[in-house]
């Protein structure tokens, strides 16, 4: 039991700390841009995020993942924001605004995930973490045509 408690915060804390690639210090796109220089955009904010959630250190405990959690949350909310920003080109409107919904929805499991943790709920903690796997397999398939999967590793 001490085992699969201890694998189901690991998996939470690396869900929480790895879970995308998207945001960043990108700025705004304007309207007329080809789909190319947009994906250009959107990798160089997904780069930014991936350095900013890189400092962040690993979790053991569940306080660990409550708090590195909130880290991680904090920081994909206004990425997620800063994506929002974004103007994407007329044929990608709405496949990026369905990855967008998707990431969103993602940032909702894990806010649910730290609350689950600072509660010390093991099992909810592990029920919300293979919850957010599933989401987050969701959303980098949507990622795929604007090449932001790869990001997320």
């Amino acid at each position: 039991m001490l085992r699969a408690a201890r694998s189901s915060v690991a998996l939470a804390a690396a869900l929480l700390l790895a879970g995308g690639c998207f945001g960043g210090s990108g700025g705004g796109s304007s309207s007329g841009v080809s789909h190319a220089q947009f994906v250009a955009q959107a990798r160089a904010i997904c780069a930014t995020y991936q350095k900013r959630i890189a400092l962040l250190k690993g979790a053991t405990t569940l306080p660990q993942v409550a708090q590195q959690g909130r880290r991680a949350i904090a920081l994909e909310a206004a990425e997620l924001k800063r994506l929002r920003a974004l103007t994407p080109p007329d044929a990608d409107r709405a496949a990026f605004g369905r990855l967008l919904d998707s990431l969103g929805t993602g940032i909702a499991t894990a806010r649910d995930l730290v609350a689950a943790a600072d509660a010390g709920k093991t099992a909810k903690v592990a029920s919300d973490a293979a919850t957010l796997r599933a989401q987050l397999a969701a959303t980098n398939r949507l990622a795929a045509p604007f090449h932001l999967a790869l990001c997320a590793s």
